[in-house]
């Protein structure tokens, strides 16, 4: 496909290089929405190293990027190879070193979330529990989030994902935790605050992937006019 690509941009055949562009934009979008029905189909980052610069398709790097960054710095480097032909393709010096600054700054942006919107979250002003005469009970929405905490730093997420580091859906996690049922259908209450708190949690968490999402341009070397 990408040497298609290449020859539709040489060329300019307008129309198969956008039909092959829309079909690369399922996988690499620019939108976050459009990210989350990518996720669902659960495919992976290997085409990147293939050429978009080449082409002129820098939309496509952000997402792209950041796929790839999921996996350990020493994955990144090595490249990939193609199963079929046991061709070994690898990012340019100048895009991996750009990959890895990326990397870092979506590592910061989770750890900054977790400080700003986990620790010592104080319980909504409409929280169920906030007149309990007792101490304990008082604190249901608190504890709820203190333990979210905890499982986000054992890092849970790369565990069961077999991914290094996806702070995106990290971030998504701490409100689905709330209300994930273990195996038997059950919920696990001391990760459950109560409704107006989740609901103000919630909306933290949408704000937060948006302006994640949004960064990703800068934060991996890219002009964000390619994106806009």
């Amino acid at each position: 496909m990408s040497a298609i690509l290449q020859l539709a941009t040489k060329y300019e055949v307008k129309y198969l290089r956008g039909g092959i562009l829309d079909g690369l934009s399922l996988s690499w979008p620019k939108r976050l929405a459009q990210w989350e029905a990518r996720e669902a189909r659960a495919t992976n980052a290997a085409g990147v190293y293939e050429p978009p610069r080449a082409v002129n398709a820098l939309e496509l790097l952000p997402a792209a990027f950041y796929d790839l960054s999921r996996s350990s710095p020493s994955a990144c480097a090595a490249g990939y190879t193609c199963p079929l032909t046991l061709t070994t393709h690898q990012l340019s010096d100048v895009d991996l070193l750009n990959l890895l600054r990326g990397k870092e700054h979506s590592s910061r942006f989770l750890s900054t979330f977790i400080v700003k919107e986990l620790e010592g979250r104080e319980p909504s002003m409409s929280c169920l529990y906030r007149m309990e005469p007792d101490v304990a009970r008082r604190r249901v929405c608190q504890a709820a989030f203190e333990a979210i905490t905890f499982e986000i730093l054992r890092d849970i997420n790369g565990t069961i994902c077999q991914r290094s580091s996806d702070p995106l859906f990290a971030i998504l996690d701490a409100e689905l935790m709330q209300t994930r049922e273990d195996p038997l259908g059950r919920l696990n209450s001391a990760l459950r605050a109560c409704e107006y708190c989740r609901s103000e949690f919630g909306a933290a968490v949408d704000a937060a992937r948006e302006d994640f999402w949004q960064r990703l341009p800068t934060w991996f070397g890219i002009d964000p006019v390619a994106w806009s």
